[in-house]
């Protein structure tokens, strides 16, 4: 850390200004901290080995001290006010930095360690209790892998109607990065049309040869209604990527919105009932509701652009019945 007190006035110092002729403590948890300032090291404080303080979550590495000096720098220049390392007595927290605009304080988080979603959530829901936006920033170690999903939906926020993930890079500064699925799996970072239905349809016909246990349940409900999974309308197969956050399969979730619309028109608060009952991400920053209306708005933004749904009062309705297949062959022959 590079923030310190002394134990005499409680006065605040930076590492850079500390000498180790000096006493320090950490005004989170008054422990007794050392000073480590040479040629090499990025000057700052460090805990004495054995000791423990629940506001120190992770090992801060020569690269992380070195990211948080970067971001300190570069968010000096953009915002009215910048702190770093303040220490958040309420709710006994420290983000690596706050950034007031006017009136508007925003928490920077950032993040080269591993680190549980659970404590993602607490971390960012202490911060909303004192009305703080949290933007969680990813360092150099997060971008040496391909990230899975959970991750993704560890840090992600929704930013530009879109989720997004923060990353900072020295040359570049901060990128950020859209996560949107071709049904529900491959990574996209940009929403744009996508000619890939036929292939779609072929990895359902491959899920369905291999009896996948998510295939099984929703044919077993297609089967009393005399239909098959292989024959489902073209329009589950999305022409656009949608966001991302579905573990299951986004053609699966399409089905039952369909399903339910035949029966009757239905407002966005009962198709939202509809998301609530599939399987999900967990969310680190972002309330799984507000993805899940996110998700919908696009899905019926696109169905009605298709000429296949229409708004009529507060309602979703079907413009014209479904077209459903029988067989793999029919379904390709018959491709609007």
């Amino acid at each position: 850390m590079f923030i310190a007190k002394t134990k005499e006035d409680n006065h605040l110092i930076e590492a850079t200004q500390a000498n180790h002729l000096q006493s320090y403590y950490c005004p989170a948890c008054n422990e007794r901290v050392r000073l480590k300032k040479g040629e090499i090291n990025v000057p700052h404080f460090a805990h004495i080995v054995g000791s423990f303080c629940s506001a120190s979550s992770e090992g801060e590495t020569s690269i992380h001290l070195q990211g948080k000096l970067a971001l300190f720098e570069l968010f000096r220049k953009q915002y009215d006010e910048v702190r770093l390392e303040p220490w958040l007595s309420k709710i006994k927290q420290r983000p690596d930095l706050m950034l007031r605009k006017g009136n508007q304080w925003f928490v920077i988080e950032f993040q080269c360690a591993t680190i549980s979603i659970k404590n993602v959530q607490k971390r960012t829901k202490g911060y909303q209790q004192l009305k703080l936006k949290v933007i969680w920033i990813l360092g150099e170690p997060y971008q040496k892998k391909r990230l899975q999903a959970g991750t993704l939906a560890k840090f992600a926020v929704i930013r530009e109607r879109q989720l997004q993930i923060a990353f900072w890079q020295q040359e570049k500064g901060i990128i950020w990065h859209a996560w949107w699925q071709i049904d529900g799996k491959t990574k996209l970072l940009k929403r744009q049309v996508i000619h890939n239905q036929e292939q779609q349809l072929l990895k359902l016909q491959q899920a369905i040869i291999q009896s996948k246990p998510e295939i099984r349940v929703i044919q077993n409900e297609l089967y009393h209604m005399k239909r098959f999974v292989i024959g489902i309308p073209w329009a589950c197969h999305p022409q656009y990527p949608l966001p991302g956050g579905l573990k299951c399969a986004q053609w699966q979730v399409i089905v039952y919105i369909l399903l339910a619309l035949e029966k009757q028109p239905l407002t966005i608060a009962q198709l939202i009932i509809i998301l609530t009952k599939q399987t999900w991400r967990q969310f680190g920053c972002v309330s799984i509701q507000a993805v899940q209306e996110m998700w919908l708005n696009y899905l019926l933004a696109d169905l009605m652009s298709n000429k296949l749904l229409k708004k009529v009062a507060d309602k979703m309705v079907l413009v014209k019945p479904l077209e459903w297949y029988e067989t793999y062959q029919e379904k390709l022959q018959l491709k609007p």
